[in-house]
């Protein structure tokens, strides 16, 4: 049965003379499961690495569970805290805690102090308490007069460490110290004068050369602009105001006199007679068997040729001697008016005072016997 209505022409289905290569089946399932294998493999891997690695880092390193005092120095590093540490049988692998302080970032908060650590800590416990500093102070009497190398050795009984400490104080980096104090200090010089005389509250194992910034900017806070301004007015600079100061220092033994006694220096510079001091003999022969000897000769006698002999040179020695404190650089700066040009010791720290030669004379006759 035919139909008036028009008529729709299909297209002809495409005919695939070649058809497309298709692999064999059991090919297929052999890359398949290569690489299923090899991610098997590979998940396996890194599940033991870390299990491995988190097992190290959270077992307890020992049995002992006594309190240790572990210490970290101005110069320790993470290397060195886990050498040290696995030298001390503390961990068992520095490896392991250098790997845990770069997790944790130990690095950067690494400071100088006292720790308390234990055997039956782990490894991640251990670098964590290495955050947390308890650190033990430990308080520095440096008394008034002494020098650089009485200083070092009081820093080392604390211990602090003395070699450092010289070192800076020998050949000082002004850089380094960053204290205006020191800004007319003739080069050549080392820190002798400049090393305030104070109680100082330090972490125990200080860097020797931070303290002795410690104490020259703590100089720079006590030689106040006032001060500096006062020592510009009698003619002295800070460099010879601290050499005045520190003979003034070895010279009295009662507050009230070192006004007296460096106005009396003051006169003798004034009139250009020698300064006369015992202590810039007793600085020449210095030693560490004593520091500050008695003189048992005529102190004239003794390294003539030394400028430290103010027996036989006119005006200041080349340096301060000393370490004088806030009270002897005060008189220094601002001298007690007087005609005193002589002073003799009575043997119970005070001094006899004499304007003349005469005076001076009956003096050391009277106390000096």
């Amino acid at each position: 049965m035919s139909s008036s209505g028009p008529q729709v022409r299909r297209r002809p289905r495409p005919v695939i003379e070649h058809p497309t290569y298709k692999a064999p089946s059991y090919q297929s399932r052999i890359w398949g499961r290569l690489v299923f294998l090899v991610f098997l493999v590979a998940l396996c891997a890194v599940i033991g690495v870390s299990g491995g690695l988190y097992y190290g880092l959270h077992k307890s390193q020992g049995n002992d569970g006594r309190d240790l005092n572990f210490h970290v120095g101005a110069g320790d590093t993470v290397t060195t805290v886990a050498n040290r540490l696995e030298r001390k049988g503390v961990i068992n692998s520095a490896l392991l805690f250098r790997v845990d302080a770069k997790i944790q970032s130990l690095a950067g908060n690494l400071k100088v102090g006292d720790y308390v650590l234990r055997k039956n800590m782990s490894i991640d416990d251990m670098v964590a308490a290495l955050q947390i500093p308890h650190t033990s102070y430990v308080n520095v009497v440096i008394p008034e007069g002494f020098r650089m190398e009485q200083i070092a050795a009081r820093l080392q009984h604390d211990g602090i460490d003395a070699a450092s400490f010289l070192q800076e104080a020998r050949r000082p980096n002004l850089r380094f110290l960053n204290a205006g104090v020191l800004s007319d200090k003739p080069a050549g010089y080392g820190l002798e004068g400049y090393l305030f005389p104070n109680t100082y509250k330090v972490p125990r194992g200080y860097s020797g050369r931070d303290f002795a910034r410690l104490m020259v900017q703590q100089l720079s806070i006590e030689f106040t602009p006032a001060m500096r301004a006062s020592a510009r007015a009698h003619g002295l600079s800070i460099f010879q105001a601290l050499t005045l100061a520190s003979i003034v220092e070895r010279e009295a033994q009662v507050a009230s006199e070192r006004p007296l006694i460096a106005g009396v220096y003051y006169n003798r510079l004034k009139y250009k007679m020698q300064l006369g001091a015992d202590p810039t003999v007793q600085f020449i022969l210095g030693s560490p068997r004593k520091w500050w000897p008695v003189l048992q000769v005529e102190a004239r006698t003794i390294q003539p040729n030394s400028p430290y002999n103010t027996y036989t040179h006119t005006g200041l020695p080349p340096s301060p001697i000393a370490n004088p404190g806030l009270s002897s650089i005060q008189a220094a700066v601002a001298p007690a008016r007087t005609t005193y040009l002589y002073f003799v010791a009575k043997g119970n720290g005070h001094h006899a005072f004499a304007t003349t030669l005469a005076e001076q004379t009956a003096n050391i006759a009277k106390y000096q016997h």
